[in-house]
């Protein structure tokens, strides 16, 4: 029998061991777990008595539509390899997730692998990609001059930060402790460094980065960046331009990006590659809070009928009328769908990932020809993508 319980401090090693089974964590992260445990965010499956299982809710918000909607990611599922195959994980999920749905109206993580997650209602949300370049094909000076980005500068950056990720949709919203452990802190132990850059005063820009080994080089480097961000032209060919001062060691420079990432153009030449590509999962829990939840565009006047299957939660099926007009909608009891889908196709729709008639073609949604139209342009908006791994 599978019993899910929240963890306490007695659970942590064991909670530690099975984190380090699932996925090879080093001593230096193990360390960090042992001095930070949060075991209020720990959930642990046991089967027969013994601890089998563990997962993790972290609370945060997404900006989805210019507004930051709340959310609680899930991290760290692990299961203990003898325990596979017995339904532990699927168990613990679903009664984490009934535990989360009164606190929040959606829930994120990334997956190690889909099916589970699948199961449990969780549809793909969107992506974080890493972009690569060489060092020396970055302009060798920028405009502005870079100064360290200490402490005392976050939340001034937080700000900046918030104005930019509003303008975006997936971007997760970042408090002081998220800046430190999510952002500022490197599991490998590798110093961090850390430049922001400023126009009339206002931060415009900053950059987190780390150095690592260059790919089959004995000695040269690569610039791993955490974080970058900018907002004026000026700010990223700064920025750009105080990465490329490692190039007599360094060989290339990794980042985190949108899927098409503007700042390419700023590069003389056309040297990117795309460094790998992660999709991450988005469940739906309360529909109707969810779409109320998140923002739309301000020009934007529709009406649209909706049905949702989800076997976990029968509450979400509705059907609703979603009525959208001045950036935000309200959600309706309703007797009759125009467009009816899976709670998994709800959820690329939601988040703006996937067009309503891709979801067709992909299956798990039947639409009339103009509720497929309605439902492009109420979703419609940039791709979803996320800086931050959690």
């Amino acid at each position: 029998m599978v019993t899910i319980r929240p963890a306490t401090r007695d659970d942590v090693e064991r909670v530690i061991a099975l984190r380090t089974q699932a996925f090879n964590i080093n001593e230096h992260g193990r360390d960090s777990m042992r001095k930070d445990p949060r075991v209020e965010e720990v959930r642990v499956a046991e089967v027969d008595g013994s601890v089998a299982g563990t997962a993790r809710a972290i609370s945060f918000a997404h900006f989805f539509g210019g507004r930051a909607v709340e959310a609680v990611g899930i991290s760290g599922v692990a299961v203990a390899a003898e325990a596979r195959g017995r339904g532990v994980g699927t168990t613990m999920m679903r009664e984490l997730l009934k535990e989360l749905r009164p606190r929040v109206p959606i829930s994120s993580l990334y997956p190690a692998t889909v099916p589970i997650y699948r199961s449990a209602g969780y549809g793909f949300g969107g992506v974080r990609t890493f972009w690569k370049t060489r060092l020396d094909a970055l302009p060798h000076t920028g405009p502005l001059s870079a100064s360290p980005f200490t402490d005392d500068d976050i939340d001034e950056v937080n700000d900046a930060y918030e104005r930019f990720a509003s303008g975006t949709n997936g971007l997760v919203r970042r408090s002081a402790d998220w800046w430190q452990r999510r952002v500022f802190a490197d599991w490998e132990n590798r110093i961090v460094y850390r430049y922001l850059v400023r126009e009339g005063g206002d931060v415009t820009g900053w950059i987190v980065y780390m150095l690592s080994k260059a790919d089959g080089e004995s000695w040269r480097l690569n610039v791993d960046v955490r974080d970058l961000v900018w907002t004026t032209q000026a700010a990223g060919r700064t920025l750009l331009s105080l990465a490329a001062l490692h190039r007599s060691t360094g060989q290339s420079m990794t980042w985190p990006g949108p899927p098409t990432d503007p700042l390419a153009d700023l590069i003389a030449e056309d040297p990117l590659e795309n460094g790998g590509t992660f999709r991450w999962m988005l469940r739906l829990l309360d529909v109707p809070a969810a779409i109320e939840a998140r923002g739309y565009p301000q020009l934007v006047e529709a009406s649209v009928t909706i049905a949702v299957r989800d076997p976990l939660f029968p509450e979400n099926e509705g059907p609703w009328r979603i009525e959208v007009g001045g950036g935000q909608a309200k959600v309706f009891p309703a007797e009759q769908a125009d467009a009816t889908g899976d709670v998994q196709a709800w959820a690329s729709i939601w988040a703006s990932l996937h067009r309503a008639r891709d979801v067709v073609r992909i299956g798990g949604l039947e639409a009339t020809p103009l509720a497929l139209e309605t439902l492009e342009l109420i979703f419609g908006g940039p791709m979803p993508w996320i800086a931050d791994f959690f």
